[in-house]
Formats: structure tokens, C-alpha cells, sequence
């Protein structure tokens, strides 16, 4: 079915027909401009994260694929911030366009009513915020817990090794030193390591020549001819020394994927986590009250399309003719002022432990209060 007119609405009765092809007349109108939003909400989000990733493969050597495996582990995340967003512009664009059109003129000219005309956005709504539900309290911070480990270890990966001659270098828990070196090989000569960690400190190992080489960019490979080992031993005037024609080292860089060494953020622990985080004795107050606000703002996050509804559907039914821009503008000072009072309830709910589990809701009180009023004057018409 094409574009319906205003005269064929009007002739047309009132009929289970006609009750039928309207959700999927207006979600086809929908579809596109939802996915437009979409789709460019999303790219702005991914973009903020390009260039560092960019930037951090070009640098390491790293494969393409591997940037398109940390966006695809932020997916869930810019999900949860673009379809809330996408939604409430593409209701007021859609419904903006029918008004402008005179479809809703014919169709309230047919009997139909404010719930009526709306229920295929409210559905979509609900649908939307059941998503989110899941992707807030669960497929997001996975997501970025799993981007952020695999960047760490990324960041941690070695292109290559320079040796200067002449000079200690740090090399995990050792110092090496050689006299010569050969950058594009690896090649040393007049090779000396000195333990440095409290473990085995005063370890020490020398040898004639040397090959310095990266494993996997997580470890160096160090393989020595011609040495001898001095270990310490209980009687400082003492030491254990031997000779060997080959020894080889391997040294990890510090910390590479070592998973226990980074602190999570609040973000990257879902919301199973967090409550057992909340109920733990060893948590601080301070912790435990971003925790609770963390955890309310998921759901009170999941909530905005259902918010954005009671908003977009009563204002955008009562444009006028030549008014489709307006739409567009209206939905952007929407969604600043949803997200300007988001902010001010995580404020206020970190500053007062009363308010943790209210205040992330104020933005969509508010919200409700002003579609409340909106729809009554669209009802009452």
C-alpha cells in the first residue's frame, strides 16, 4: 500500500480492514527513519573510539580484524545510548510527517482515537525497553569488560625491542646489558643480566653473544651462548657460579593479560555483580552508594523510549502543516533536557545515600509528568 491521502482516509470507513493496515502502514514509515538514526547515533559513538584504536593497532602491528572485534564488544553499550535516542527522532519525524501529510486529520476524522493512531509506537516502545533491560544490566558491561581486557593486553604488546649498547635496559624483573647490539636481528654481544625483583635478587648471568627476539609480542625470547650463572648463596662471602654453552629466558612483560592486576570499573561489572557488591560486608559506604546508583540507573535507563513516547506522540500530533523541521528540533531539546536531568540525579544520588535509588528516576518522572500533560490536551481535543 502506497502513501494513504487524506480523501481515501476520509472515504473509507471505519473497519477491522483499516484497523489492521495502519501499525504496519506507520511502522513502514518508521523503519527507515529509525534505522537512519540508528545507524548514525551509533557511527558518532563508535567514531569517539576509532582513532585510539586506530591508532594502538597501526602502532603494535596489529591486524584490522582486531578493531572490529573491540567494536563489536562495545556494541551492546552504544546500543544502550543510541536506540533511546533513535526512537524518540524517528516518532517525532514519522508522526510529524503524517500531521504535515493531513493523515492524522483524516484519521481523526474517521473516529480514531489518540491511543488508536499511537499504539504501534507504544509497542515498539515497550519492545525497545525490554531490549534494553538486557543490555544494560548484562550485554554491555560484559561487552566493555571484554574490550577493555583485550585492549590492556593489546597496549601491553611489543612491536619491537631496541637495544642501546653500552647502557642497562629493564627487562621485566632483569637489567640487561650489551656491549653491542644489532637492532633489525636481534644479535648481541657481551651479554650481562642482573636480577632486580626480590625474588632471586642478585641473580646474575653473563655470556659472549645473544639473540633477543619477541614472542607473540606478550614475552621476549632470550637466548644466550657461551655463559656462566652466579646465584647468591646464605653466606654473603659466598656464591654458586656455573657455565653454560646455551641458556634461554623467557621474560612476559609486566603484567600482559594478567586480568587480576586491573581494578574494574563500574561499567564493565554487571548488575549480578554489582548486587553482590552492594550486599558485601568489605565494600565502602562511598562504593556501595555509586554501586546502587549504578545499578538504578540501568533500569531507569531502559525506560527512556517508553518516556519518549508519552513525549513524542502528543506533541508531534499537534504540529501543524509545514511544520516537519520542527520535529527534529523538538526531539534534540528533548533529549538534552532527558539527559541533562539524568545527569543531575547521578549527582545527586552520589552526594546523598538516601536518594541512591531515586534520583536516577527523577529524569524519568519528569519526563512522565510532562507526556502526562501533553496527552491530556491531545485527549482532550
Amino acid at each position: 500500500m502506497g502513501r494513504l491521502s487524506a480523501l481515501v482516509l476520509a472515504a473509507l470507513p471505519r473497519s477491522a480492514t483499516l484497523l489492521s493496515i495502519l501499525p504496519r502502514y506507520f511502522l513502514r514509515m518508521l523503519a527507515p527513519i529509525f534505522l537512519l538514526c540508528l545507524g548514525m547515533f551509533t557511527g558518532v559513538l563508535l567514531m569517539n573510539n576509532f582513532l585510539r584504536l586506530f591508532n594502538l593497532a597501526l602502532l603494535k602491528g596489529i591486524s584490522p580484524l582486531w578493531i572490529a572485534g573491540c567494536f563489536a564488544r562495545l556494541l551492546p553499550y552504544f546500543l544502550s545510548l543510541a536506540l533511546p535516542m533513535a526512537f524518540l527522532v524517528a516518532t517525532m519525524l514519522t508522526l510529524g510527517q503524517l500531521c504535515e501529510d493531513g493523515e492524522v486529520m483524516a484519521l481523526r476524522a474517521c473516529g480514531f482515537s489518540f491511543l488508536e493512531l499511537t499504539w504501534p509506537f507504544l509497542g515498539l516502545a515497550l519492545g525497545l525497553s525490554g531490549l534494553l533491560l538486557y543490555l544494560n544490566h548484562k550485554a554491555a558491561p560484559e561487552g566493555i569488560h571484554s574490550f577493555r581486557k583485550q585492549y590492556a593486553v593489546a597496549a601491553q604488546q611489543l612491536s619491537k625491542v631496541e637495544i642501546q649498547p653500552g647502557s642497562f635496559m629493564p627487562l621485566g624483573p632483569w637489567k640487561l646489558y650489551a656491549q653491542r647490539a644489532e637492532h633489525d636481528t636481534g644479535r648481541l654481544e657481551g651479554v650481562y643480566l642482573v636480577r632486580s625483583d626480590k625474588k632471586d635478587s642478585g641473580l646474575r648471568v653473563s655470556a659472549r653473544r645473544g639473540l633477543l627476539s619477541l614472542a607473540s609480542g606478550q614475552a621476549l625470547d632470550l637466548t644466550l651462548e657461551d655463559g656462566t650463572l652466579q646465584m647468591p648463596n646464605v653466606e654473603p662471602e659466598k656464591f654458586t657460579t656455573g657455565r653454560f654453552a646455551h641458556y634461554r629466558l623467557r621474560v612476559p612483560m609486566s603484567g600482559a593479560g594478567d586480568e587480576r592486576q586491573r581494578a574494574l570499573d563500574i561499567q564493565e561489572i554487571d548488575s549480578a555483580g554489582l548486587r553482590d557488591r552492594i550486599a558485601a560486608a568489605e565494600t565502602s559506604a562511598q562504593s556501595r552508594n555509586e554501586y546502587r546508583v549504578e545499578f538504578s540507573l540501568r533500569s531507569a535507563a531502559a525506560l527512556a523510549p517508553f518516556v519518549f513516547f508519552w513525549i513524542a506522540a502528543p506533541l508531534s500530533l499537534r504540529m501543524t502543516r509545514h511544520s516537519r523541521g520542527m520535529g527534529f528540533a523538538a526531539s534534540l531539546l528533548v533529549l538534552m533536557a532527558y539527559y541533562g536531568f539524568v545527569t543531575f540525579g547521578i549527582g545527586l544520588g552520589r552526594r546523598q545515600d538516601s536518594l541512591a535509588g531515586a534520583a536516577p528516576w527523577l529524569a524519568n518522572m519528569a519526563g512522565l509528568a510532562l507526556g502526562a500533560a501533553l496527552t491530556r490536551k491531545s485527549l482532550s481535543q
